[in-house]
């Protein structure tokens, strides 16, 4: 394992650059790490996550979490699917494009959708608003306590706009408290009264057509979870050996050096390792992005 502050000095190494120097900043450093993680995630499927959304009777869209970042599940004809509940029964909804929904209009409710889609929802609203207690920053990371904060999940980007500094939200611990990595300001911590601008993390919208007629069915959909971001020393990636993230940093470091084919051969090395590891883990949960028959018996 290799939390946060172990993966900078693995960065360091591989670029041969001293912990005291200025080349490598840390902010931009864990900025290309969880690129990487996301990147690794998605490739290998190692990070899976269910949602469970209750049907409101007429309507059609419902949010997803933040934290989706694809579809997995494929039935033997090779098409996403997910699950609806209602109440009595299980029914598999299949994948369409969203061009086709939106242009067949199907505005009449059904007992039971047949098909879904995924869209990008509108951004939420930023939120503003003052620290109401101090918090201090502690191996890179500091508490914003405050209120209003449904909204926001791990990911979403905060600025302390009294000591100038900018970064991320690394967990929600209550609706009134942010766990967060600040860089570049006067302190990078919150004291009380501090004031902050945060914009809650995109999500996207799960599209069931035709609208259900009757609310409190359940559909529950599976999906590949977006890494929570590390940026601080003792964060860590929730999946094993994520030193191997390391490579891809170092490669887009080398392309900011004009280094390009040093960068493309530890890009190289990073690709083959991430396809290895991917056939394991596929290996390991014993399915392929799992196909199941849906179909009926004759």
């Amino acid at each position: 394992m290799s939390d946060g502050k172990d993966l900078l000095r693995r960065l360091r190494q591989a670029l041969n650059e001293e912990s005291g120097g200025g080349w490598l900043d840390t902010q931009t450093s864990y900025d290309w790490l969880y690129d990487a993680a996301v990147e690794y995630v998605d490739r290998t499927g190692c990070l899976r996550q269910t949602q469970s959304i209750t049907t409101v009777a007429e309507t059609s869209e419902y949010d997803i979490n933040p934290d989706y970042l694809r579809l997995y599940l494929k039935n033997s004809d090779n098409n996403f699917y997910l699950k609806y509940n209602d109440g009595s029964n299980d029914h598999f909804l299949t994948w369409r494009d969203y061009e086709d929904i939106y242009y067949e209009n199907n505005t009449d409710s059904v007992t039971v959708p047949s098909r879904f889609s995924i869209i990008d929802a509108d951004l939420p609203t930023q939120i503003t608003g003052t620290a109401s207690a101090a918090g201090a920053a502690s191996g890179g990371q500091c508490t914003l306590t405050s209120s209003g904060f449904s909204t926001v999940e791990a990911g979403s980007i905060v600025h302390n706009t009294t000591d100038g500094s900018d970064g991320i939200v690394l967990s929600k611990t209550s609706s009134s408290a942010l766990v967060t990595a600040l860089f570049g300001g006067t302190n990078d911590d919150w004291s009380n009264a501090d004031a902050y601008v945060i914009q809650p993390q995109a999500r996207y919208q799960l599209i069931i057509d035709p609208p259900p007629s009757t609310a409190s069915h359940t559909i529950t959909l599976p999906y590949i979870k977006r890494p929570d971001p590390v940026y601080s020393d003792y964060g860590l990636y929730a999946f094993i050996n994520p030193s191997i993230l390391v490579g891809y940093a170092a490669w887009k470091y080398k392309y900011r050096d004009k280094e390009p084919n040093f960068g493309d051969a530890i890009y190289k090395f990073w690709e083959g390792d991430v396809q290895k590891r991917g056939r394991n883990i596929n290996q390991g949960q014993r399915n392929n992005d799992m196909n199941v028959n849906l179909k009926k018996r004759r």
